[in-house]
């Protein structure tokens, strides 16, 4: 899709759309979503290219585009910021909060299923299924209905086996 600014005479050409970021505050109440895309900008070289978009992709905000290599090394850090957030959530129980069991690695191909980072909570878990059936649902896919459908099916059993988790662990 072309994106076009008059006033400020910037081109550029969503080549793929990776996903739309499943946390929580991502969706503004003006119908923007916070993306990952390729992007080439101005006719140069196509590169991952995060920020937020209208749903239309008539406007954008501000954002980043980065190199495959500078991605990587992204995907790093973010790794390491994660991990060290768990880390330091588990060191400090709340007296109140029951401990739960460590999500089983047998979810982790229905997070991946939903997008999601292995072992995200419910809410999380509900946004990306709501976020992934009204992008893969066959009523907004005429053109290839057999895998729309499949792939909602798949939505579906990735949240339901994820959430029975939950429940199972929440009591």
């Amino acid at each position: 899709m072309a994106y076009k600014n008059e006033d400020d005479e910037i081109e550029c050409d969503i080549i793929e759309n990776y996903g739309i970021f499943s946390g929580v505050n991502s969706k503004s109440a003006k119908s923007w979503n916070k993306e990952v895309n390729l992007v080439s900008w101005n006719g140069r070289a196509a590169k991952i290219d995060i920020r937020s978009w209208q749903n239309d992709h008539e406007k954008c905000g501000k954002g980043i585009a980065i190199t495959f290599e500078e991605a990587e090394e992204l995907i790093k850090l973010l790794n390491k910021a994660v991990k060290k957030k768990q880390a330091d959530g588990k060191a400090k129980p709340s007296s109140k909060t029951k401990k739960l069991p460590p999500v089983p690695k047998t979810l982790e191909p229905f997070y991946d299923e939903l997008e999601l980072i292995f072992g995200a909570g419910p809410e999380e878990c509900k946004t990306a299924r709501n976020t992934m059936l009204k992008k893969y649902h066959p009523d907004r896919n005429a053109v290839n209905t057999a895998f729309a459908t499949r792939k909602t099916i798949k939505i579906k059993e990735a949240y339901d086996r994820i959430i029975a988790w939950w429940n199972e662990n929440q009591k």
